[in-house]
């Protein structure tokens, strides 16, 4: 974990600096890990968070507010009993141990003044908060610690509070070359930095063999133990806080620090404010993307489970119309039994009888019912031909819609297999809602999954931007995030000279290529859209991917479609490859708005389309 013994160094100097002789406020436990505490402090508010969290404990000013929940849990409760209205005296550091203690002077029930300790433990999966009366015992934990979990430390009301355990490890600032060489020379010299020195953790254990002049990963045998050591006590003293986030050499956001590393193989974020900001940003983005991933994870599952309802749904009714289809059998059996009454009686099984209708006069053989009587027998058939006739129409209009709700469900996975931000994924939560395969509130529950609810207006929503990009001839392209975007594009924003794109048969994105009045659209722009439409497809990584494309005037919607389905004529298709070294344009940067249209913001959507004279949904219309 990087909130390291540094990082707490850091912290707790910030905020000494800022929070000392301040006033508490306001207690809230947003999270069941998790406090914060609002102080007044030097003529301004603060909001000092403190988590437990097992991945993410930590200690700093956030900015970041987050909802309460309706009743405060019990530690809350009694951390405003015994604290809120209280002085910050002191913020201390443990040693070189990541626990923070802030020395909170209050008033007890008698109105006496005395002094409370909250303790922060930054430890990991056994992070804690402890609320300490004056006598040093224990008033309550954030997360009790009964002897069935650790039978050396409890962590309950009334119990002395027992500090963690020393680590046994070295004091960096005693670091000497003969103690470091000790370890098993094979051994990464980091990591036996790590193993046997306090207070440094895998980045800086990492950090001291670089500045001892060896690569961070060599081997304990390959690094001057000398060199390590003097590494050793320089990163205990220094003090000379740069906070920064480090992302890995693709980009990705990885680890935070308070000191510079020049072992670090990416990019540093440098230049915040405060230890406390780099902090804030840090966790803020690690949250959003656990909740990104929870949220696509909850509708991915949602969507699934709804395409295989919809999938058992059809292979029934595609036997019904199977039975269905076979009325003209019902009805040439009752009337071959009905020409050949005068060989039947009751009690046959079956009966062997020339079929008048073929042409070459071939034998039939048709099973009968032993306990009808002939005509009764043909009046069975009859009645089968009836039933079987009258289902046939309400079983295709069934069949039609079971394919084209699969359709729509298949292009919401595509949607969140490329949703890129929690906006994306919004968007596609307020419309499977409107949509009724999700339920929020009373006026849903009961509803039929797959049963659309009244969606409003939409001005209530914060409306998403599509992608758009130039093409290598400056047109403007437009792409769908999601299904609503995709009809707002195509049916509202695009003009009737606008090529519209939409791989064929396969569920993705509409793509639009803003065409101005008269001119010739370019080979080139063409073919990068079409590359555009097959990359934010399902057909993203195959090959020789078919992209239909028309103007726009050639698409419409038909009435009660699902959001994204459309049909089109007149149209052509090519075959592209969506590969980012042959069209640069799919690795290039996108902006989140449309720049320079002169029309106002579209909202969101997402995207089917079928071919023109194809049932909605059926194959052929994503």
């Amino acid at each position: 974990m990087a909130f390291d013994s540094k990082v707490m160094a850091a912290v707790v100097e910030e905020l000494n600096q800022r929070l000392l002789g301040g006033r508490i406020s306001k207690i809230y436990q947003p999270e069941p890990d998790e406090l914060a505490l609002l102080c007044y402090a030097n003529g301004e508010n603060h909001r000092l968070l403190l988590s437990a969290h097992p991945r993410h404990a930590r200690v700093h000013l956030t900015q970041i507010e987050k909802r309460n929940p309706p009743t405060p849990p019990m530690f809350c409760m009694l951390m405003r009993k015994y604290v809120e209205g209280g002085r910050i005296v002191a913020i201390e550091q443990a040693g070189r141990d990541r626990i923070c203690r802030i020395a909170i002077r209050n008033a007890d029930e008698l109105g006496n003044p005395v002094t409370y300790l909250l303790v922060a433990e930054v430890m990991g999966k056994h992070s804690n908060l402890v609320l300490l009366n004056p006598q040093g015992r224990i008033i309550d934990a954030i997360r009790r610690i009964t002897e069935e979990v650790n039978r050396h430390r409890e962590l309950l009301p009334g119990l002395p509070y027992i500090a963690p355990p020393p680590t046994g490890k070295l004091d960096p600032a005693a670091a000497t070359g003969p103690v470091l060489a000790q370890a098993d020379p094979d051994l990464p010299a980091w990591q036996a930095v790590l193993e046997r020195v306090d207070g440094l953790g895998p980045l800086l254990s990492r950090e001291a063999v670089c500045r001892a002049g060896a690569p961070a990963d060599a081997p304990l045998r390959a690094v001057d133990p000398d060199r390590l050591a003097a590494a050793v006590r320089e990163l205990a003293d220094a003090r000379d806080w740069s906070p920064r986030l480090l992302y890995d050499p693709q980009g990705r956001l990885k680890e935070f620090h308070v000191l510079p590393l020049r072992h670090w193989p990416g990019r540093a974020e440098d230049g915040f404010p405060s230890v406390s900001a780099c902090l804030d940003a840090y966790f803020g983005r690690r949250a959003e993307e656990e909740r990104f991933l929870s949220l696509r994870g909850s509708l991915a599952r949602l969507v699934r489970d709804e395409a295989a309802r919809v999938r058992r749904k059809l292979k029934a009714q595609e036997e019904s119309l199977a039975t269905a289809e076979s009325a003209e059998a019902y009805r040439l059996q009752a009337e071959l039994i009905t020409a050949n009454l005068w060989q039947i009686t009751k009690g046959m099984t079956e009966v062997r009888v020339v079929n008048y209708y073929d042409p070459e006069g071939s034998e039939m053989v048709i099973p009968l019912d032993p306990a009808l009587s002939p005509s009764e027998n043909a009046q069975a058939y009859y009645r089968r031909y009836q039933r079987a006739r009258s289902g046939l129409a309400a079983i295709q209009e069934q069949l039609a819609r079971s394919r084209a709700e699969l359709a729509y469900l298949e292009q919401v996975e595509v949607t969140l297999e490329q949703a890129e931000s929690l906006p994306d994924l919004e968007e596609v939560r307020r419309e499977l809602a409107a949509e009724g395969y999700l339920r929020e509130g009373a006026s849903r529950r009961g509803s039929e999954p797959g049963r659309r609810q009244a969606a409003g207006d939409g001005k209530e929503q914060a409306l998403q931007r599509p992608i758009t990009l130039r093409s290598s001839d400056g047109l403007e392209i437009w792409i769908g995030r999601n299904n609503r975007q995709n009809d707002y594009l195509t049916l509202k924003l695009a003009s009737p000279q606008d090529l519209w794109f939409h791989t064929k048969e396969i569920p993705g994105s509409h793509v639009i290529l803003r065409v101005p009045p008269g001119k010739e659209v370019p080979e080139r722009s063409i073919l990068e859209a079409a590359a555009l439409a097959a990359y934010h497809s399902k057909a993203r990584q195959s090959s020789g991917v078919p992209v239909d494309y028309t103007a726009r005037k050639h698409v419409r919607k038909p009435a009660g479609a699902r959001p994204g389905m459309v049909i089109y004529d007149n149209h052509k298709t090519l075959w592209v490859t969506p590969d980012p070294e042959r069209f640069p344009i799919l690795g290039r940067g996108w902006s989140d708005g449309v720049q320079g249209t002169g029309r106002h913001d579209p909202e969101s959507g997402g995207g089917d389309h079928r071919r023109d004279g194809h049932p909605e949904g059926a194959p052929g219309s994503p």
